[in-house]
């Protein structure tokens, strides 16, 4: 450890094969103890393997006698480990990935990480760990877009006037900045969330570093949503980014051309998009019923005042982000309602119906995303005010307006999958009650999110 910790000594996770994916447990690699019982002999393939080219040490997952996942340190010059050639990638070319080909590869038994028959716990809570990690790292990337981009449509002129002056590269840069804005809230708030749960331990306590993976794995909801939403705002940040260097920005010396080739893969590695978008609601509907989340209760209460008499609001103008915090409440009530009566339509094989479950998690993920740049925008206006907080405030707005839309198409999918008839027209009416709402000028939103990052040269809040 403090090897790799230095940079000593490199490392590969090896948890990947050709016929296993994202249905990690469905490894064939085999592990198999020698006649004196000193040794394993592993025998397999994994595929796709980062850092294989230069590792010095593997964390290789394999079954032993075929049925027990177990994690093993295998030493790069373990006889019987060989790694393949580099692969030819789309992107990240300065990475390394290689196949890792184990024969009877000869690992000591004291090299077994973990426990026999629980490599399951240490491959998941590092896939965890990494979508958080890939989130934060892909937030990044939205900002370096923005930190290229911007100067580039500041000098850039065309029909006498820069790039920056036009509108529909206004609503560009406006429309990356404030997706990254709440990428990046929900990236700070979910790290707060983590450090705060791991400061109510004993640091002094035996256990303590299991007891930290234990307090990490709590937030797997979060992290799994970060890793989606992150990567597929980077997505938009490079295409958006791309398109305003035009010609240029398709050719290799410019920085956004080797973005857009690199952020692909964020979607694909750490657990699909799909993979995560199935775990963020079965995850929520599995707490609920181990009693951690008061979800059936909270989903009976929405459902209730959906049939109900609607509330009429009291009249008068509004305060600072007074209608966006209305909407992220009714945002919160239309996935309770989505995901609750999907839950009870469904039962067990809800978890067959991928299609509801994809809306609902994006309703969520849309909701985490609102309600945490919401958060943070109210945090900043009470330290240095409400136009100290405006930059914030636009891109809220911009955002959360446009969200809602979203959220509204994603109900109204995940309901006419669910129900039909007058049951489905009672829903769907309910569900129109919590997401009306007044659209807000866009383009005045990009014109006054824009001017201040142009005048800035960058990202910044």
């Amino acid at each position: 450890l403090p090897k790799l910790a230095t940079g000593e000594l490199v490392s590969a996770y090896a948890l990947t094969e050709p016929e296993a994916g994202s249905d990690a447990l469905s490894a064939r690699t085999t592990a198999v103890l020698t006649k004196d019982k000193q040794c394993y002999l592993l025998t397999g393939t994994k595929q796709y393997i980062t850092n294989a080219g230069s590792a010095d040490v593997f964390i290789v997952f394999a079954k032993i006698d075929g049925e027990k996942f177990t994690a093993f340190i295998v030493d790069r010059d373990s006889p019987g480990l060989t790694v393949g050639p580099e692969e030819r990638k789309m992107g990240l070319k300065g990475s390394s990935t290689c196949a890792v080909i184990l024969e009877d590869a000869k690992v000591p038994i004291g090299n077994v990480l973990g426990e026999i028959g629980r490599g399951h716990v240490v491959a998941f809570n590092i896939l965890n760990v990494g979508r958080f990690k890939l989130g934060a790292g892909t937030v990044g990337g939205c900002t370096g877009v923005l930190e290229h981009a911007i100067p580039y449509v500041s000098q850039r002129q065309q029909f006498g006037h820069p790039l920056s002056d036009f509108g529909l590269i206004r609503a560009k840069i406006g429309d990356i900045a404030a997706r990254t804005f709440v990428a990046e809230s929900m990236v700070y708030r979910t790290a707060g969330l983590m450090d705060r749960a791991i400061e109510t331990l004993d640091a002094t306590a035996v256990d303590y570093d299991l007891q930290t993976i234990h307090k990490v794995e709590e937030f797997t909801i979060e992290c799994s949503m970060i890793k989606v939403f992150a990567s597929e705002s980077l997505a938009l940040a490079a295409d958006e980014g791309l398109q305003m260097l035009g010609g240029y920005g398709f050719c290799e010396e410019y920085f956004v051309e080797e973005v857009y080739r690199d952020e692909r893969i964020n979607r694909i590695f750490e657990g699909t998009n799909e993979i995560n978008r199935m775990l963020i609601p079965g995850m929520i509907l599995r707490k609920a019923l181990k009693k951690e989340l008061p979800f059936f209760a909270a989903a009976k209460q929405v459902a209730e005042e959906l049939l109900g008499p609607p509330e009429f609001g009291e009249a008068g103008e509004p305060g600072f982000l007074e209608v966006e915090a209305k909407l992220v409440k009714a945002m919160k009530k239309s996935c309770l309602a989505a995901l609750g009566f999907a839950a009870q339509k469904f039962g067990e094989d809800l978890k067959d119906h991928q299609e509801v479950l994809a809306d609902v998690a994006d309703m969520v993920m849309e909701t985490y995303a609102c309600d945490s740049g919401l958060l943070r925008t109210l945090k900043q206006a009470a330290k240095d005010g409400e136009e100290g907080a405006r930059l914030m405030a636009d891109m809220l707005t911009l955002y959360i307006h446009d969200a809602m839309d979203r959220v509204a198409i994603l109900g109204r999918n995940a309901l006419a999958q669910t129900a039909s008839g007058d049951e489905l027209r009672t829903m769907l009416a309910g569900l129109r009650r919590l997401t009306k709402h007044d659209p807000v000028n866009r383009a005045e939103l990009h014109d006054a999110i824009a001017g201040r990052l142009v005048e800035a040269g960058r990202y910044t809040v």
